[in-house]
């Protein structure tokens, strides 16, 4: 039988680093990307229990393509890709580890089910705070507080916008492109992603087409440890 515990653990790290990182409310003068391509570099500052080299080599890639949208975080041999169409019914979730690859496929309900802890989450935007400059754009600090009392900083441009974001649950106010913001890693060490490269080229087709064979389907109750 196949061992969950590796992933499943992975997978639930992975649900607070894969936020949404385009979405919003339509602003005077804001340009709507439809082809997107947003790499983030992570760093962990002074978090002494997280490995500072699963962090130095990790990474996140964000593609849009119209309504479709993938999220992809790699770091030492294990990658975890999220898949999703706005307009379609499911969400799809690759891994690849240890040279073998796996896919959960979530309905609308649980994919929403896996960011309950994200309703009712208010969203605080800070204008009068300090800006800064990432690749060219001077953004705007947003801080999300979720019910628990979480607090999630950070910066978005409000001069783009994407036309669908990497899911539709998270970070929904924000009004523009986050290029910067904080993840919590088991509810108590932040990591930073910051965008380092932009590109609005065609993003392929081929980046959002589901696998029909060669991946072995995984339970995403179990996975959520249920």
């Amino acid at each position: 039988m196949f061992d969950y515990t590796f992933i499943s653990k992975i997978y639930r790290l992975l649900l607070v680093v894969f936020i949404v990182t385009g979405a919003g409310r339509h602003v005077f003068g804001q340009k709507e990307i439809g082809d997107l391509t947003l790499h983030f570099e992570l760093t962990a500052g002074n978090n002494q229990h997280l490995d500072s080299n699963m962090i130095k080599t990790a990474a996140k890639t964000l593609y849009v393509r119209g309504g479709m949208s993938r999220s992809t975080i790699h770091f030492n041999g294990f990658s975890q890709s999220i898949i999703y169409n706005q307009n379609g019914d499911k969400a799809f979730v690759l891994y690849h580890l240890n040279d073998q690859d796996y896919m959960s496929v979530l309905t609308k309900a649980q994919w929403k089910d896996q960011y309950k802890r994200y309703k009712g989450m208010k969203v605080n935007i800070q204008k009068d705070a300090a800006s800064k400059k990432i690749l060219g754009y001077s953004c705007i600090k947003a801080v999300a507080i979720l019910k628990d009392g979480t607090e999630i900083n950070m910066y978005y441009t409000p001069e783009l916008k994407t036309t669908v974001g990497d899911n539709p649950y998270e970070f929904k106010e924000i009004p523009g492109l986050i290029l910067e913001y904080e993840a919590q890693v088991m509810h108590k060490y932040k990591i930073t992603f910051t965008a380092t490269k932009i590109d609005f080229g065609p993003v392929p087709a081929s980046r959002f087409i589901i696998p029909k064979e060669g991946y072995r389907l995984l339970d995403p109750n179990k996975l959520k440890g249920e």
